[in-house]
């Protein structure tokens, strides 16, 4: 269906001109730093130039989609209620995700993407989205904290492996004039509707998959300037697909990045080895918790792993090697891994060339409250993770440049 209208909501004017968005969430601050449809229809246009700025000049028309597909323009359903703004739908289907429901085709404008480092979660498949308004930029000035335009979108797909990937659940982003507002969608059993779910669900059908609280999401979002954690140049350079860095600039959809309009030198340092450890430890422990935003959860401890911008001239130059290498965990730390074989002599964040006394592999291994790394978000130790991370600490050698393992 061709869109003439504006984008669907409670019919509260945004001060770009959109209309406000509609169920209930939080909403982070207006910096992003703390965490936190009418029922008449409704459609996002396709033929307003962007139809979602990333679809422009892909190379579809303007109905299509990124690859050139077809694609439908969103439509409010009628039977979705009026929210107030700021506020989500009380189900999927209402919040602009699909154009074709029953077929769960992504509306116009929507694409899909992939992150080059991922984060664990028990094995499940992903899918994510994102939306940005038509004409809108993200403020890049901050490399380590991107700002996004008020209606950006972005949902992520959780297929579980226990229910041969059928969706479990679908968590939302919204990006309003307060901040960011966020929840989840849980999908019935036989995959008919996917309903808000604000409080979490510890074992969702028996499945050992445990959907967040808002306050979980929080706890871990809060570790972005502006909530978003899966984008940044590292997260969409080299390995990302369908929306990329270099996609981002040549389409002019990033401001703050010079007069030159070139990417910063934002790549993974080091051998594959070290790549593949620095960027999974970046995706699964730096970009939430291990960094230095004052509301990151694990803010206040000294081991740092996201990998900023002005960092990466070699391995050696990264937080995680600076903070955590030859570093003696805290007490409190090491209290955490009761019940792991204790090694012969202090434990280290990493010590060079010993697993076993390197306690944030030790705490990749273990699960349950408190004890495990990442601490939520995960009820199943990752083995590939695992393996990837220890062989970092293995290849760890004064002829690489590290220090000699302390003592």
């Amino acid at each position: 269906m061709a869109g003439t209208g504006a984008w669907p909501g409670s019919g509260a004017a945004a001060s770009d001109g959109r209309a406000g968005a509609g169920g209930s969430s939080a909403s982070a601050g207006a910096a992003g730093e703390s965490a936190r449809g009418a029922g008449g229809e409704a459609t996002r246009g396709a033929g307003t130039g962007a139809a979602g700025s990333l679809a422009a000049g892909s190379g579809s028309d303007a109905a299509g989609t990124q690859s050139g597909a077809p694609c439908h323009d969103f439509v409010m359903p009628l039977d979705c209620p009026a929210t107030a703004p700021g506020e989500l739908p009380g189900e999927l289907r209402c919040t602009g995700l699909y154009g074709a429901w029953e077929t769960r085709t992504p509306a116009c404008g929507v694409l899909p993407y992939t992150p080059a480092f991922q984060l664990w979660s028990d094995g499940a498949d992903k899918s994510r989205y994102v939306w940005l308004p038509p004409g809108s930029t993200i403020d890049v000035s901050d490399p380590e904290g991107f700002v996004y335009p008020v209606g950006t979108q972005f949902w992520k797909e959780f297929r579980l492996k226990a229910t041969n990937y059928r969706p479990g659940e679908t968590r939302l982003l919204r990006k309003t004039e307060a901040g960011f507002s966020y929840t989840t969608y849980v999908w019935s059993e036989d995959g008919k509707r996917a309903t808000r779910t604000d409080e979490g669900v510890v074992d969702l059908r028996q499945t050992g998959h445990t959907v967040p609280s808002r306050e979980q999401c929080k706890e871990c979002h809060a570790g972005r300037r502006d909530f978003v954690l899966g984008w940044d140049w590292l997260m969409l350079g080299p390995g990302a697909s369908g929306v990329t860095r270099d996609m981002l600039v040549s389409r002019g959809l990033v401001r703050g990045i010079g007069a030159q309009n070139r990417l910063p030198q934002a790549d993974v340092p080091g051998d594959s080895v070290e790549r593949a450890a620095l960027g999974y430890l970046h995706a699964n422990c730096g970009v939430s918790c291990h960094n230095v935003t004052r509301s990151a959860a694990a803010n206040d401890i000294s081991l740092h792993m996201r990998l900023e911008v002005g960092d990466l001239n070699s391995v050696l130059d990264t937080d995680v090697v600076r903070t955590g290498v030859n570093h003696v965990s805290g007490a409190g730390a090491v209290a955490f891994v009761w019940g792991v074989p204790a090694p012969r002599g202090p434990y280290y964040d990493f010590r060079p060339g010993d697993v076993m006394r390197s306690l944030a592999v030790a705490r990749m291994g273990v699960r349950g409250l408190l004890r495990q790394m990442p601490r939520l978000g995960t009820n199943v130790v990752d083995p590939d993770g695992m393996r990837i991370v220890s062989d970092w600490v293995n290849h760890m050698t004064p002829a690489r440049g590290y220090p000699a393992a302390g003592p």
